[in-house]
């Protein structure tokens, strides 16, 4: 069996950077193993395979080089605006099923978007428990809740006060591991209001959970931060850009809108642009 490969890079900042994802169309006959073999030969954060649906447009499924994830939002992204290059859509809007339930996909000329879940605000957590199990200084935490946000993955959400520190933190695997796994979270997203552009924040994301340390662009996680902001820090914002990868040198551009009805969110859409990478021909699973 041989299909072919597409490898892109969803949020990229102009023509640079974003988060590569990896992206199979011809899926007929494909099974679960050969998945996750392909995920690992690829060996980006994700991987997704476009299937038939009963229930939607199109069933997508995710893997990271290790597991199944339930929902990537930068593979959906690069998903939607491959199949647009290749004139493969017909229609502006497209329903995906995947794990965490029926989504819809929106499509523009330049952008896709992703309309996520609305959004779930769980467990909160002292500063000082986050300060002394990831082994750094409560001083350079915003005054702001500490919390597990999701808008379909359940991530924990900090504030970092400047552009230094959040840069400057060391990254410890088995620490944000053990955390993530104590509230149900697949990892860590750091933020501050200081920024490189002109963005809304700039946010580095911890995930090991699902096998990766540090992501250069996340949907998911821009979504819940924007309602994690929304709700925190200014209730009449609902058009937000986040800067993401830059210690990574992957410079990331994730744009999120909220729909509000008296003052509640109604909607989340995350939005982005792709870049094509390379298309491999042949490519085998098996091997």
């Amino acid at each position: 069996m041989s299909l072919t490969l597409y490898r892109v890079s969803a949020f990229p900042k102009g023509n640079t950077g974003g988060n590569e994802a990896g992206v199979v169309l011809d899926t007929q006959g494909i099974t679960e193993t050969q998945m996750l073999k392909i995920a690992k030969r690829v060996n980006y954060s994700e991987t997704a395979f476009v299937l038939p649906s009963e229930v939607a447009d199109y069933k997508l499924r995710y893997f990271s080089p290790t597991v199944e994830v339930p929902l990537c939002g930068h593979a959906t992204i690069a998903t939607f605006n491959l199949m647009r290059n290749l004139d493969m859509l017909t229609k502006k809007h497209y329903t995906i099923e995947t794990q965490e339930g029926i989504l819809d996909v929106y499509i523009f000329d330049d952008h896709v978007t992703l309309q996520m879940k609305k959004p779930k605000y769980l467990d909160t957590i002292k500063k000082t428990e986050v300060a002394s199990q990831l082994g750094i200084d409560e001083a350079i935490i915003l005054d702001l809740p500490v919390q597990v946000v999701s808008t379909g993955i359940k991530e924990i959400f900090m504030g970092i006060k400047n552009l230094n520190a959040l840069q400057n933190i060391q990254v410890n695997t088995e620490k944000i591991t053990k955390l993530a796994k104590q509230y149900g979270a697949v990892g860590i997203y750091m933020f501050t209001f200081e920024t490189l552009e002109n963005s809304s924040a700039h946010g580095r994301n911890f995930i090991p959970l699902v096998g990766i340390e540090e992501e250069s662009a996340t949907g998911t996680a821009s979504g819940a931060l924007a309602c994690y902001l929304n709700k925190y820090h200014d209730a009449t914002q609902s058009h937000y850009v986040f800067e993401q990868g830059y210690t990574l040198y992957k410079p990331s551009k994730i744009t999120v809108e909220l729909k509000m009805q008296d003052e509640a969110i109604t909607a989340v859409y995350v939005g982005g642009t792709m870049r094509l990478i390379d298309k491999i021909v042949g490519f085998m699973p098996d091997v």
